[in-house]
Order: C-alpha cells, then structure tokens, then sequence
C-alpha cells in the first residue's frame, strides 16, 4: 500500500477548512444539520434582546450616547482617621476603604495621597493599616528588612483594586458568604505568609 504524502494530507485539510468557511458565510451562518435540516445561526443578543431603558445601576439605556457615566453617588464616610475597619469580602481580598475619599483622588503618577499615610514607615504613628510587603517592590520570595522600600509599580493606583463606601441599592443583591480559615483574616491579610504555600 503507497504511503500518504504529509504535505499532501496538509494541503487537503487547509482546502476543506477553506470550503467549511466559505460555505458557512455564504449561508448567513446557517449549515446543514442531519437530514439536511438548517442549523440555527449564532445568536444576535443585540437583536433578539434590546437594550431597555432601566440598565443596571445606570437606569439608561447603553445604546445611547450620554447614557455611559455613572450616576452620581452620596457617602457617609467619616474622614480619614476617624473610620473603623471593614471586615474583607473574603480571604485576602483587598480591604474597602472605610472613610471618605475626598480630596485624596485622582490618584497620579506624581502624587498618591494615600501614601501619606499608609506608607509602612508612617501607618503606625498614624494609626493606619500599612501598606503590606505584598505591595512593595521586592522579592516576594525572600525577606524584605533592609530593602528600599519602593510601592510597585502594578500596585501603585490603589483605587483599582480598594473600594471606597457609597450609598447605592445594588441591582444584584449580594448573597455570598465567605469562609475564614483563619479569623484573624476578616481583618488582616494573610497572602504573604501563604506566598509560597504549595510551592515545595
């Protein structure tokens, strides 16, 4: 029996996916199904479900220009200072930021409020939570006394990932519960103690 040409076999199967393709579009995405039965096209959701004009929190409809800001949202934050910690969402989830943000944000590349208190070497006169190694710019996978203590960079916008608290009615309730392994984590991360866990 004479052997199959490989590059014969490959040129085979890049025509017949070329064939697929071309029928495919010229079918408006209908193929055929057994029996010779048209297969349904993939689903247009911007045609079989409009747009409506109560979309999530904005209450708009997306569709229309002016419609993607955000309404504008009340806080009753105490300031910086005088707010009480936020248990975590979960374990090691960033904390939310329990008091007001005014005047700190936007944050920029040469200006980080946040820093002026949550830095490690000023948090504990100031009685901030300081920023955790996990957040520096270091060697995760070593000890960190005597290092430059640099936030990184991917780190550095802390409202990416903190949330500040505002007076808002979720279009979704929220109804997940989480589970601690350790209490001490509702309110202190454990992620770098745990950094190399299961990496042996």
């Amino acid at each position: 029996m004479k052997k199959a040409n490989p590059k014969s076999l490959l040129v085979g199967l890049v025509f017949l996916a070329v064939a697929g393709l071309i029928t495919y579009a010229a079918t408006g995405g209908q193929g055929k199904g057994p029996q010779g039965t048209p297969t349904p096209a993939i689903a247009q959701t911007s045609q079989s479900q409009p747009a409506t004009d109560e979309e999530g929190i904005r209450n708009t409809d997306p569709m229309k220009s002016g419609s993607e800001e955000l309404p504008p949202v009340s806080t009753a934050a105490p300031p910086p200072g005088a707010a009480e910690k936020l248990p975590r969402s979960f374990e090691n989830a960033p904390p939310q930021i329990p008091h007001s943000i005014e005047g700190l944000v936007p944050i920029t590349l040469k200006n980080n409020a946040c820093l002026s208190c949550h830095a490690p070497n000023i948090a504990p006169s100031v009685g901030a939570t300081p920023i955790p190694p996990t957040h520096l710019k270091i060697d995760l996978f070593s000890k960190s006394e005597n290092k430059k203590v640099i936030v990184d960079p991917s780190r550095y916008n802390c409202t990416l990932c903190h949330v500040p608290q505002a007076n808002v009615k979720p279009p979704v309730t929220n109804v997940f519960t989480p589970d601690f392994r350790n209490p001490d984590a509702m309110q202190h991360s454990t992620l770098f103690d745990q950094w190399n866990e299961g990496a042996n």
